[in-house]
C-alpha cells in the first residue's frame, strides 16, 4: 500500500486548479450539472406526483425512495467520470454522466454500503457522521480510476486517503460559501457552474491526495513550466503529473493516466 499523503495545498490554489481545467468548458460542466440535477429530482417529482395519492402510508414516497437509491450511485460514479476527464484535459462531453450506468451493480453496492456506515456511524451522533461521510468521500473516484476494484477495497483506499486530509478537505469546501450564497440570487441557476466548479477541485484534490499530481514551488524569477515558458516575480506553483498508483494488481491492463496536455500551474502567491 503506498505511503499516505497530506495534501497541504491551500484552498485558493485548489479552486484555481479547477478552474483552470474548466477554462473553456464552464458550459460542459453545467450542463452535466444540469443533466444531473434533472435525472435526480424530475423523476422524484413525477413519482410522487403519479403513486403520492394511492396509500395514506405514503406509497409515493417509497417508489421515489427506491428510485432515488437506484440511480444516485451510478450517477455519482458517472458525474466523477465526468470531472476527471475534464480535470485531467481528456475529450469528453456532459453524456458520460451516464457512464456510470455501465458499472451499475458496483456503483449500486458501493453507494448502499457507504451510505449505512455512515447511517451507522451518525447513529452515535451527528459529528462521527460527517467525519465518516469525509472518510468515505473519495469512493467513487477511485471506482471511477479502478473499475475493477472492490467495494470494500474502495471504501478502504478512500479511509486511507483522508487520514489526515479531512479537515483540508472540510476547509477547501467550506471555501465555496461564498459564492453559495451569491448563487441564491441568482434563483438557483449558478449552482449549475458552482457543481461543476467544485467537482473537479476536488479531482485536483484527489489527485494530489493519491500522488498523482506534485506541486513544484519555483521561487519569483525562475521559469515555470505553465505552458506560457514565461517569468514570473510572484511565487508560482506548478503540478507535474506523476504515474497514478495503482490499487488492484488487475488493473495492469487499463491504459494508464496520461496526465493532462500541458503542465497545470498557475502565477500569483499562496494564500487560503
Amino acid at each position: 500500500m503506498n505511503q499516505n499523503i497530506i495534501v497541504t495545498e491551500s484552498s485558493r490554489n485548489l479552486r484555481a486548479l479547477g478552474r483552470d481545467a474548466l477554462a473553456g468548458k464552464w458550459g460542459m460542466g453545467a450542463l452535466a450539472t444540469l443533466l444531473l440535477s434533472a435525472l435526480t429530482i424530475i423523476p422524484i417529482l413525477i413519482l410522487d406526483f403519479i403513486f403520492g395519492g394511492i396509500s395514506e402510508m405514503g406509497a409515493g414516497t417509497g417508489v421515489s425512495n427506491i428510485y432515488s437509491i437506484l440511480i444516485s450511485g451510478p450517477l455519482t460514479l458517472g458525474y466523477a467520470m465526468f470531472a476527471i476527464s475534464i480535470f485531467r484535459r481528456r475529450e469528453t462531453s456532459p453524456a458520460e454522466v451516464f457512464y456510470g450506468f455501465e458499472r451499475f451493480g458496483k456503483a449500486l453496492g458501493l453507494y448502499i454500503v457507504m451510505s449505512i456506515f455512515i447511517f451507522l456511524w451518525t447513529l452515535l451522533l451527528i459529528i462521527p457522521g460527517i467525519i465518516a461521510a469525509f472518510r468515505y468521500s473519495m469512493c467513487f473516484y477511485i471506482l471511477a480510476d479502478n473499475p475493477n476494484i472492490g467495494i470494500m477495497e474502495a471504501l478502504n483506499e478512500s479511509k486511507r486517503l483522508m487520514r489526515g486530509n479531512k479537515w483540508k478537505f472540510f476547509c477547501m469546501n467550506l471555501s465555496f460559501i461564498g459564492w453559495g450564497i451569491l448563487c441564491l440570487f441568482t434563483l438557483g441557476i449558478g449552482f449549475l457552474w458552482l457543481g461543476a466548479y467544485v467537482e473537479v477541485t476536488t479531482i485536483a484534490f484527489y489527485d494530489i491526495a493519491n500522488g498523482s499530481l506534485r506541486p513544484i514551488r519555483l521561487s519569483g524569477g525562475q521559469e515555470a513550466a505553465n505552458g506560457e515558458g514565461g517569468l514570473s516575480q510572484d511565487p508560482v506553483t506548478v503540478y507535474k503529473e506523476e504515474a497514478r498508483p495503482r490499487i488492484s494488481p488487475d488493473l495492469g491492463k487499463q491504459k494508464p493516466f496520461s496526465g493532462p496536455e500541458e503542465p497545470l500551474g498557475w502565477k500569483g502567491k499562496d494564500k487560503n
